[in-house]
């Protein structure tokens, strides 16, 4: 029966999400930056280069998934993360950091669209497509708890030592290095006509009997535009979560200074990540009740202009109990709606390009990092942090309320099997 194949596969992604979300520096790699005598403005610039390799490397590397196999794709990701981990720990001046980080960065290309796409496929191969909303939420669920838990637990050791920190990175890619062994490649059969939508078979028509795995580099390229082009839903989702996603993450890693110049020390700004990722995943866990409670089409707008207010909100903060609260607010609705999303980008993507198309997600999300860290990095040298990031946040507003009500209207006529003109 269906539900035998790759049946170790699931219990495994449970423990690879678990392992591979443990980022000991996730809520303290700025302060890290900043024991090294970097400025604000060279972590910008550090952080803008960490995402312009993203972007490059982004859809190389889907088509390496696609390509070689997602399960090698993962494996190659490990390798290279030990690389970054040892040199981290060795690492003293701003180039040596940035070299080691873009070997960070280049992790993050090889698993991004490769995992998600591994643990579709794999339900798909079990007949169990039907359950990757559900079973996707628990997964982000179970990443946030890593992630609080290893935030605490990165703050605790970094008052240590920093060796302590990316040490631990180093052991914690070994230990995935043979999780992801045991995790068994699908074959990767061709769609079936109920689940795809129009544009999906035009691009597998656009692949020819070879398949979009076995086309030349310029002919993959070539489909990835016209793919592009014909999903509207697919793009105008994409740019909506990429605009939403970038913002958020930049605020994310500035928090950790915002709350540094209130007083909190690196333990306790650990606590507070954890105890937001904790709650965001309980979030995660019941995402799919929201969305049955406002449709779709509401789940995109609760999300995103839910987030807006929060956002500015925490903007002008200066107390450490509203700041913490505010930014509790923000990480709600964006929890709420980050397995939703990618299950229906997943919806609109076929199985062989399905890597690659996820990848190209990943970049506009990187291509967006660029422009809004950097841009509260290179103010707040000039004018301080808190008023950067008031500045960027007035600009910013009007941008994503224009992407969220286009994003919103698109894809429902797509949902709806309606035309759009």
């Amino acid at each position: 029966m269906k539900q035998t194949l790759y049946k170790r596969n699931v219990p495994l992604f449970f423990v690879y999400q678990w392992l591979g979300m443990f980022v000991l520096d996730r809520a303290i790699w700025m302060l890290f930056l900043v024991s090294k005598g970097l400025t604000l403005g060279q972590i910008a610039l550090l952080e803008t280069l960490y995402h312009g390799m993203n972007f490059l490397c982004e859809v190389p590397t889907g088509m390496i998934a696609d390509r070689l196999g997602k399960r090698t794709s993962l494996l190659m990701a490990q390798g290279v993360g030990i690389v970054s981990a040892i040199w981290l720990m060795t690492a003293t001046d701003f180039y040596g950091l940035t070299a080691a980080f873009m070997l960070g960065s280049l992790v993050h290309t090889l698993q991004s669209g490769a995992a998600s796409a591994l643990f579709y496929e794999t339900l798909k191969g079990q007949g169990r497509r039907h359950e990757f909303s559900v079973l996707n939420s628990r997964l982000s669920s179970l990443a946030l708890v890593s992630m609080g838990i290893s935030g605490m637990a990165g703050g605790a050791l970094s008052d240590l030592s920093w060796s302590y920190v990316y040490g631990g990175k180093a052991i914690l890619h070994i230990a995935l290095l043979f999780v992801i062994w045991r995790i068994e490649e699908p074959v990767v059969h061709a769609d079936e006509p109920d689940e795809r939508s129009e544009e999906a078979e035009a691009a597998s028509e656009e692949s020819g009997k070879a398949g979009f795995d076995r086309l030349p580099l310029h002919h993959q390229i070539g489909a990835i535009f016209r793919f592009i082009g014909r999903n509207k839903a697919f793009a105008a989702l994409s740019v909506f979560g990429a605009v939403l996603y970038a913002m958020f993450w930049s605020i994310g890693f500035y928090s950790q200074v915002l709350f540094e110049q209130a007083g909190l020390s690196k333990g306790t700004i650990g606590v507070v990540n954890g105890a937001e990722t904790w709650f965001s995943a309980a979030v995660a866990a019941v995402a799919y009740f929201g969305e049955r409670l406002f449709g779709r089409k509401g789940t995109l707008y609760v999300a995103a202009f839910g987030f807006m207010l929060a956002f500015a909100l925490f903007s002008f903060q200066t107390g450490g109990v509203g700041t913490i609260t505010c930014f509790f607010l923000m990480a709600l609705f964006i929890s709420g709606l980050e397995p939703l999303l990618e299950t229906y980008l997943h919806e609109l993507v076929p199985s062989a390009m399905r890597a690659t198309m996820l990848s190209v997600f990943s970049m506009m999300i990187s291509a967006g990092m660029m422009v809004t860290f950097m841009g509260i990095g290179l103010l707040a040298d000039v004018r301080g942090l808190s008023p950067a990031v008031q500045a960027v946040m007035i600009g910013w507003l009007p941008i994503m309320a224009i992407v969220t009500l286009v994003a919103a209207r698109i894809a429902h006529a797509k949902w709806c099997h309606k035309p759009v003109h």
